[in-house]
């Protein structure tokens, strides 16, 4: 175990520029641009003519907003804090990629995989570890990341209310903020098990090529799909990869209206309903077995390409 854990460590470390400074910079700008914006929010209502009687700053919108709708406030600001810091997520999905095809691949090249092999470690934990921590760690960094921006938000809207006169306490609905952030991660982690069979591939693939591991990722499931749809007329690979991909949840989540009376039952529909609605649909669901079944061989693949890789 001990072993397991210092291969993570020197893969979060290697991968430390995606997995900490890409989020922290995208945050960072996400940051500055609500205090730009927040601190010019006055001169932005009058933008193109547009009049606001009665609102000379931000403090001003949100002392109106809470008057008009008082039970809706605080989901709307949890929900605003996520609109808000939805910029830190964005390169999430492509540090997940390169990583995973880099993993195997990177220490081919430059034959580092020598000075590994000469390690007392086995090749089925090399190959793990590479495996979790785009998988697992990553994300976890990406959501501290989120959370951090968010509360830095929230502690400079609440300066700002101090001197304009607006609600402060009401800007921190910690009740509802972490309630979301477990169901940003629950959620995640059940569409990254969905993927598995995608990222396996991509490890797979890191093992085997002996160069351009984009082309070969791509490539060949591209190819696959064209040739079925030419000389089968069907789609059922392509349909199989979208599934895995997130259009899962077109299924899981068919019986939830998307008729949604204020931020309330949203934010309430998102961090009760669907994920509820989210784990029981894949558990029932052949297609989620099968796929981690396949990860499992891709992974499987990807350990004996690296005990004869030289």
């Amino acid at each position: 175990m001990k072993t397991f854990v210092a291969l993570v460590k020197r893969e979060v470390l290697d991968g430390k520029n995606g997995y900490l400074r890409v989020p922290m910079i995208l945050a960072g700008l996400t940051v500055a641009l609500v205090v730009l914006s927040s601190l010019g929010f006055g001169n932005m209502l009058y933008f193109d003519g547009m009049e606001h009687e009665g609102i000379q700053n931000l403090a001003d919108a949100m002392n109106q907003a809470k008057a008009r709708e008082p039970d809706e406030f605080s989901a709307a600001i949890t929900i605003g804090y996520w609109a808000m810091s939805v910029l830190a997520w964005i390169a999430l999905p492509f540090v997940i990629f390169f990583s995973l095809l880099g993993a195997l691949y990177e220490e081919r090249r430059d034959r580092s995989i020598l000075f590994w092999k000469s390690m007392p470690v086995s090749d089925w934990q090399e190959v793990l570890a590479k495996f979790f921590a785009p998988l697992v760690v990553a994300p976890l960094a990406f959501l501290g990341v989120a959370v951090a921006a968010q509360l830095l938000i929230a502690l400079f809207l609440s300066i700002l209310m101090v001197f304009q006169g607006g609600p402060v306490m009401d800007l921190w609905p910690l009740g509802l903020m972490i309630a979301s952030w477990f169901s940003v991660l629950s959620h995640y982690l059940v569409s990254m098990i969905w993927a598995l069979p995608l990222l396996a591939w991509v490890l797979f693939v890191s093992a085997y090529a002996s160069r351009m591991p984009f082309l070969w990722a791509i490539l060949p499931p591209f190819i696959i799909m064209v040739v079925e749809e030419i000389f089968l007329d069907s789609s059922i690979i392509a349909r199989w990869v979208g599934t895995h991909l997130g259009g899962w949840q077109d299924g899981a989540f068919r019986h939830i209206s998307d008729d949604f009376n204020g931020p309330r039952e949203l934010l309430t529909a998102i961090v009760n309903g669907m994920q509820w609605h989210s784990v029981s649909y894949s558990l029932t669901n052949p297609q989620f077995w099968l796929g981690i079944v396949i990860a499992g061989g891709f992974l499987w693949g990807a350990v004996e390409l690296r005990k004869r890789a030289v």
